[in-house]
């Protein structure tokens, strides 16, 4: 192994090895629904030309007395995978398992990565240049546009860098985060395993409802989640509030290239008093403006970096670290938020490699804590929300898909078993 196959963690990535647990570790999948059933050796094919191109995502964990590194593997034969009967697996961390998985089933290629390694952001870089790649060699001619990456140039210390400690500025001062612990969602009843559901509506029709409303989309959904998760504690006892947890990808805020972890989030919830959908909108507009604010997550960045920066931290042996950071986790991470809506926006890509795309989804995979999150994104003039759950009734998902209805948005909402290739491919 050479020194430039080690990858320092990002201020981001360094948590995840130490919160993962047997059955649970923190990672999400992309996936694309093609026009033809993939050829798994031109697919290998493609992954070995992009290995290179892409060094901090070809990885498995290094590990060392005091931590974890991220180490560049060169051959991507154990990447590309047959796709199991679920996604969002745990990886085998104490046998050193590869930190992506690229799989196929009949026409989808998915790109499922652990979250040490990137964050949505970066997955989409991927799996956009793998699409590509796969129909040039296919004879198809695709521009290096809308984020696409080539196989033939090579990586920038842009894109390698740790954008967390890049953009350390100290003379801006330091912001950390507090909450009460928040509402989670445990009707009654018993839990299954985790499951997946998409809720999808064309944006044509959501556009008027939330350009009259004078939100953006985000925002928006952002209420209607909340909303949902409020009347469910309606139902309940429960008077802890109702918070949702909003990631915000900092890459266009800072001028940041990675392809790594380059994400923070804010809260928003439902407020006191009484309470409607529209004093709901009201709050959250205030929350993602202060949320976004580049002087505030300045700050937040200042203190993320400074904390793992401490002698104190650094020469603290791994096992002290994980004992340390679930404590801190476990007083001010995932039980401050009731639920985690991640917004990824438009998944865009040239014209010519569009006719050739059926379908784009994103899942977040399961997290400790909280019961049910979702994820959004828009591709094909299609808005989609999959849900991660394991409780046992669609209960947020229907209730999210009436809420639609009664705005006029149809909105069809299937179930993990239904999301299956689709067979009427070339």
């Amino acid at each position: 192994m050479q020194a430039q196959d080690l990858f320092t963690m990002d201020c981001s990535a360094v948590v995840y090895p130490y919160f993962a647990r047997k059955t649970i570790n923190h990672s999400f999948t992309m996936e694309a629904d093609l026009d033809r059933e993939i050829d798994p050796k031109l697919l290998r094919e493609v992954a070995q030309s992009m290995c290179e191109r892409f060094p901090t995502m070809f990885v498995r964990l290094h590990r060392d007395a005091f931590g974890y590194k991220l180490e560049h593997v060169h051959d991507v034969t154990p990447f590309v995978m047959p796709r199991a009967s679920t996604i969002n697996l745990v990886y085998d961390l104490k046998n050193n398992e590869n930190l992506i998985r690229i799989s196929y089933l009949k026409n989808r290629l998915s790109v499922e990565c652990f979250h040490s390694v990137t964050d949505g952001s970066g997955a989409i870089t991927l799996l956009k240049s793998i699409l590509a790649e796969y129909y040039r060699r296919l004879g198809e001619d695709i521009p290096n546009e809308c984020g696409i990456l080539s196989p033939e140039d090579k990586p920038t210390a842009r894109e390698t860098e740790d954008s967390f400690r890049a953009n350390v500025r100290k003379e801006f001062g330091f912001a950390g985060r507090s909450g009460k612990r928040a509402f989670q969602l445990y009707p009654e009843g018993s839990f299954e395993p985790w499951h997946y559901t998409e809720l999808t509506m064309k944006l044509a029709d959501l556009k008027p409802v939330v350009k009259e409303s004078g939100a953006t989309i985000g925002e928006y959904l952002a209420a209607m989640f909340l909303y949902a998760h409020y009347r469910m504690r309606q139902q309940t006892k429960s008077t802890r509030p109702v918070t949702l947890s909003v990631p915000i990808n900092l890459r266009s805020i800072f001028g940041s290239e990675t392809l790594r972890n380059f994400s923070l989030y804010f809260l928003t919830g439902v407020p006191e008093g009484e309470v409607t959908f529209e004093k709901i909108l009201e709050q959250v507009k205030k929350d993602f403006k202060a949320g976004t604010d580049k002087d505030t997550l300045q700050k937040m960045i200042n203190i993320n970096v400074s904390q793992q920066e401490t002698a104190l931290f650094r020469g603290l042996p791994r096992g002290v670290k994980k004992l340390a950071l679930r404590i801190g986790s476990a007083l001010y991470g995932e039980c401050l938020f009731t639920t985690n809506l991640s917004n990824l926006g438009l998944f865009k890509v040239p014209d010519a490699l569009d006719k050739h795309l059926l379908a784009f989804r994103a899942i977040l995979g399961p997290v400790p804590v909280n019961a049910l999150h979702a994820t959004a994104y828009c591709a094909k003039g299609v808005f989609g929300m999959t849900f991660t759950s394991h409780i046992q009734s669609r209960i947020i998902e229907t209730e999210m898909q009436k809420m639609f209805a009664d705005l006029g948005v149809p909105a069809t909402l299937r179930e993990e078993e239904e999301l299956l290739p689709i067979p009427q491919v070339k």
